[in-house]
């Protein structure tokens, strides 16, 4: 006869050696994340359900979050625990069902990030115009480096490339990068340009991005060549994309291909589909420039002919009205004013000596008239007694007289 805890053994062995290896499809509910590292859950379709576990090890290798209501592929064995008798699902592995691991984890962190705001356009900051030296940090061989000088040649040629060798891949990168990465801060570059990927890329990244923040660069591109999904994921970090939303310099996004979109894409400032297609975001083009220095040029020499025109047909009328108002017609206009009005001043004058000669007449006549009555009085004389003029009737014998004419005066005495 068996004990509970024999029977239950022997049916943990039948059933581990029985299902060694299962996949399960199934509904995760009751989700419960062990302060252990351990998450425990309940995995169920529409007629039964089982226990299942998912051990810390293998929970913190899931790149996406696992939540109640997901439907699930579960990979591992069957066992039982002995303690209660219940049997459980022991899980190595969750994946999503109907859509891929990386595609779910990536619009996970997206909508998680985007909802904190990491992707908001107004706080995009501005490239600058016209970097003049710019730092590639990247591996020599890389084909992604090739195409990047090629657009800086095309476009601009005018910048100076730096060209860092670095280790992009492997453990020694990110020291590598770091260490290129100093160098290119010596130089005084505007520009620094990290292209790199692989393994423990994002730490990487990360330290180089830091660095170069610090060291105030006008710009910083992160570039990486095409590749798997895996091979870019580095880019999905959402360390890095917090990284990138709080650098204070302008930070470029150019991951891949342009059908490829990464975390760091929605994070940067400016995203370019491709590492050379951030070279031409980042340079001038010098033909375009020349182009529109022509047009600015003809729209100048447009400008210039109708402000010409303009003032040549001002001055046309003014010479016309100048024609129509010539000085000799002016100077006849002040002569014809003068004459009317030295015209207008005789007869004023003629008019004023008329009046004087005719008073001056009459006052000759009165004059004359004067001289007659004067020349009759002449003979005259006038008696005055103690001043006072006299008729002769009134004097008397001893009255003492004064005796005047126009031309003498006497004295006398009545007798």
């Amino acid at each position: 006869m068996l004990s509970v805890s024999e029977l239950n053994e022997q049916a943990k062995t039948l059933l581990e050696t029985t299902f060694s290896y299962v996949e399960v499809e199934g509904e995760i509910s009751r989700l419960v994340r062990h302060g252990s590292g351990h998450w425990y859950f309940t995995l169920k379709d529409e007629k039964a359900a089982i226990s299942a576990v998912i051990y810390k090890f293998n929970a913190a290798k899931l790149k996406f979050d696992v939540a109640d209501g997901m439907k699930v592929a579960l990979y591992g064995k069957i066992s039982l625990y002995s303690p209660s008798g219940s049997y459980q699902f022991i899980a190595t592995l969750i994946r999503p069902s109907g859509e891929g691991e990386l595609e779910l984890a990536f619009k996970q962190l997206k909508a998680r990030l985007e909802s904190e705001g990491l992707f908001d356009i107004s706080r995009k900051k501005p490239l600058p115009k016209f970097p003049r030296k710019i730092a590639l940090v990247t591996s020599k061989t890389s084909a992604a480096l090739q195409d990047m000088l090629r657009i800086a040649s095309q476009r601009w040629a005018l910048a100076e490339i730096i060209i860092f060798d670095s280790l992009t891949q492997g453990e020694t990168a990110p020291a590598s990068l770091i260490r290129a990465l100093k160098r290119a801060g010596a130089s005084g570059a505007d520009a620094i340009v990290l292209a790199r990927g692989g393994e423990g890329a994002p730490a990487s990244i990360i330290s180089a991005l830091r660095v170069a923040d610090e060291k105030g660069y006008d710009v910083i591109v992160i570039a990486r060549g095409g590749g798997s999904r895996e091979d870019l994921w580095c880019f999905n970090d959402e360390n890095l994309a917090r990284e990138i939303y709080a650098a204070r310099t302008p930070v470029i996004s150019a991951v891949g291909h342009e059908i490829d979109y990464v975390i760091s894409d929605f994070a940067a400032d400016f995203r370019a589909p491709t590492p050379s297609a951030a070279m031409a975001a980042l340079l001038p083009d010098a033909g375009e420039l020349m182009q529109s220095i022509d047009r600015a040029v003809e729209a100048m020499d447009a400008a210039f002919m109708r402000v010409w025109e303009r003032k040549f047909n001002a001055l046309a009328m003014m010479r016309a009205r100048f024609s129509q108002a010539s000085l000799t017609q002016k100077i006849a206009r002040k002569e014809q004013i003068l004459l009317n009005l030295r015209q207008v001043l005789d007869a004023a004058v003629q008019t004023k000596l008329l009046k004087f000669e005719n008073a001056l007449k009459l006052a000759r006549a009165a004059y004359a008239q004067q001289e007659s009555f004067f020349a009759q009085i002449s003979n005259f004389v006038r008696v005055q007694k103690d001043g006072k003029t006299v008729n002769l009737s009134e004097l008397k014998p001893g009255d003492r007289i004064a005796l005047s004419s126009v031309n003498v005066s006497k004295e006398a005495e009545i007798l």
